[in-house]
């Protein structure tokens, strides 16, 4: 027999006295359960809540490194294009008063181009002692240039070297050529 019981049949309690704290007995368990699952709930939106921060803070940190990445290479190519411009400025061999044109092929080997230069600068080309470049103040800007420079461009540049033949002792070069 419980307490309840042994109280209800002394009479120190009555059976109303007795429902009523049976329900506030169930209420109190039914509150303790409903928080218990409420808490259960709040703390997995909680940790949902915090994953999806965690995420989306690892997003934005990739996405900064990539666009940090593209604005460093973007940067080493504007330094590249400077050191080209130039070493191609200061290296140009080109003469206002010549007179001969000199045709060669365009970087994508679709367009014939001509340069004028003088029959010294044509000799030099041909015997691979002069290379022809291309500027960057527009399309048709072509530059004569020593074969070092040609060469050390060609390491970081290599688009910008539009012709550099092999370097020859002038032997091959007929006797035609030699007296042009």
């Amino acid at each position: 027999m419980s307490l309840r019981d042994e109280l209800l049949k002394a009479g120190l309690a009555s059976a109303d006295k007795a429902k009523k704290l049976d329900a506030d007995n169930r209420k109190q368990d039914y509150q303790r359960k409903k928080n218990k699952a409420l808490a259960a709930e709040e703390a997995a939106r909680q940790a949902e809540a915090h994953r999806q921060a965690e995420a989306e803070d690892a997003r934005k940190r990739e996405q900064d490194r990539q666009l940090n990445l593209a604005r460093e290479a973007e940067k080493k190519q504007r330094e590249l294009a400077a050191r080209a411009r130039q070493l191609i400025d200061s290296h140009r061999l080109n003469d206002p008063k010549a007179e001969i044109y000199y045709n060669f092929l365009d970087s994508d080997g679709h367009w014939i181009r001509a340069i004028r230069v003088t029959p010294a600068q044509r000799k030099a080309l041909a015997m691979g002692r002069l290379a022809i470049l291309r500027g960057d103040h527009d399309e048709f800007d072509f530059s004569l240039a020593p074969r070092e420079t040609a060469l050390k461009l060609a390491e970081f540049v290599p688009e910008r070297v539009l012709t550099l033949h092999p370097e020859s002792d002038g032997s091959d070069i007929s006797e035609e050529e030699k007296g042009a």
